[in-house]
This record gives C-alpha cells, sequence and structure tokens, in this order.
C-alpha cells in the first residue's frame, strides 16, 4: 500500500513547491530591483550635479548638487526602499499599492530630474548668491555631469520593479500567509478516508461513544 502512495505523494510535493518557488523568485527579483533603482538615486542625489564659471565680479567656480537642484528623487528614493521592504510582508492588495508607489516614485523621479537639467543657471545662481554675490552675477560653461543620468536610471528601475510588481504580484506570498507543508498535503491526500485519528478517539469519547469497538465488529465478523 505504502508503494503505491509514494509515487503520488512525490508528484503532489513537486507541484506544490514548483509555483511557491517561482512566486519567491519572482517577488525577490523584484524587490531586488526596487532597492537597486532606490539606491542608486539616493546615493547619486548628493553628487556634483551641475557646475559653471562666474565671471563677475569675479571668476571662480561654483557647483550645485542633485538635492540642491531638487528634493523630490531623495524623497522618493526612501519612498522606493521602503516599497522593496514591504515586498515581502503585504499580501495581494497591499501588494498593488506597494506595486503603484513604486512605479510612481520612478516616474516621478525621471521627470524631476529631466525638468531640473533644463534649469541648471537656476541653481548655480543660487549657490553664487549663497556665497555672497549678487542676483546681477554672471555664469558662463554651465554643464551638467552625468550623475544626474546615474540617478535617472535608479529612477527607471525603480517604475520597472513597480509595473513588474503590478503585473506579477498577485502569484506572490506574504508573510502573514499559512501554507501547509507540501509532504503533509501530500499524506494528508493519500490518507484513507476511514483511518481514525486520534483526535477522532478523544472526540467520541467525549461523546459517550467508543470508535475502537466499531472498528474491530467488522474484523470479527469477517
Amino acid at each position: 500500500m505504502a508503494a503505491v502512495e509514494t509515487p503520488a505523494a512525490e508528484v503532489t510535493e513537486q507541484t506544490h513547491v514548483g509555483p511557491a518557488r517561482k512566486a519567491t523568485r519572482a517577488k525577490t527579483l523584484a524587490a531586488l530591483l526596487a532597492a537597486v533603482g532606490a539606491g542608486i538615486v539616493l546615493l547619486t542625489i548628493g553628487r556634483g550635479w551641475a557646475d559653471g564659471y562666474v565671471t563677475s565680479p569675479i571668476r571662480f567656480k561654483v557647483t550645485a548638487s542633485g538635492s540642491q537642484l531638487t528634493g523630490v528623487p531623495y524623497a522618493l528614493g526612501l519612498a522606493g526602499l521602503a516599497g522593496a521592504l514591504a515586498l515581502f510582508a503585504v499580501r495581494r492588495i497591499g501588494r498593488y499599492l506597494v506595486g503603484a508607489v513604486l512605479a510612481l516614485a520612478g516616474a516621478g523621479t525621471v521627470y524631476s530630474i529631466a525638468d531640473r537639467l533644463s534649469r541648471l543657471d537656476e541653481a548655480l545662481h543660487t549657490q553664487a548668491a549663497a556665497q555672497g554675490l549678487g542676483s546681477d552675477t554672471k555664469i558662463s560653461s554651465i554643464d551638467n555631469s552625468f550623475w544626474p543620468y546615474l540617478t535617472i536610471a535608479g529612477g527607471v528601475i525603480l517604475c520597472a520593479a513597480g509595473v513588474y510588481t503590478l503585473v506579477r504580484g498577485r502569484t506572490w506570498s506574504g508573510l502573514g500567509n499559512r501554507y501547509e507543508s507540501p509532504a503533509n498535503a501530500a499524506q494528508a491526500a493519500a490518507k484513507p478516508a476511514s483511518e481514525v485519528t486520534a483526535r477522532d478517539l478523544w472526540d467520541a469519547q467525549g461523546r459517550g461513544s467508543d470508535l475502537t469497538e466499531a472498528d474491530d465488529e467488522p474484523a470479527a465478523d469477517r
């Protein structure tokens, strides 16, 4: 009897374990993408994004960092990092919300940077004014470094993690979900319906009946 049930149990276990492992890998991939994207944004936002030369009244170089140009990407990067951690805890509806937050955070990061890159001179004038120069300061050779493009790449990765979560998140499990072990599920499926468990015996004794006698009678008749 055991030789017949073993192959069925193995097939049932493989049926349950395969999709579960794929869902876990997909969820881990989304969380990793979100963490990488948010990390890139947070690490590059403080770098020197723009530089130029003040030509009047004196000549010197001024530099503006990404956080001085706009504070939006930093806040969105923190939201993306929190979303990456939340993917392992939330369930289906919450997962959709987290996916939407990640997608919007990535898209918002890209938009805010693209908008500021067209107004680098304003940030440099602000930096020059902070050093005691007036509003009539002239700045030339205004240029941006490669850092804002890395920040944009981080925003794109963050947005991709959110879209991936929205598309594939319905099959993922959360920390609050309880799953039966595949081996136990297979044993339960192969268990005969007539088998009496210890719990059944306990409940029967509480009702004043004895299931062991009921099971012994057919054997005596045979």
